[in-house]
């Protein structure tokens, strides 16, 4: 079991017990974090900062990394719905 921990407007936390999407443990913590394109990598609105874990997160794949570079991001931002948490991890969004 591991927590996904999410710092904003509306704070909340989600208990997982495999590797789920920072996105879906999102929507289980009734955390409202932006998605206009679905999770479909195509809009960025789902940016967050990963404040601790990030060894616990899946690596950056094609799409994610394209729109990451488009948006300018820092190194540790990730789009929640490409990531995937296998242990603890913080995010800001």
């Amino acid at each position: 079991m591991h927590t996904i921990r999410f710092d904003g407007k509306t704070p909340g936390a989600a208990e997982c017990d495999r590797e789920t999407a920072l996105l879906a443990a999102s929507a289980k913590a009734n955390v409202p974090l932006n998605h206009r394109c679905g999770g479909h990598a195509r809009c960025g609105t789902c940016l967050v900062t990963v404040v601790e874990g990030a060894e616990h997160l899946s690596e950056k794949g094609a799409a994610e990394t394209r729109v990451l570079l488009a948006l300018k991001a820092d190194p540790d931002q990730r789009l929640a719905c490409q990531t995937w948490a296998r242990g603890d991890v913080s995010v800001k969004y």
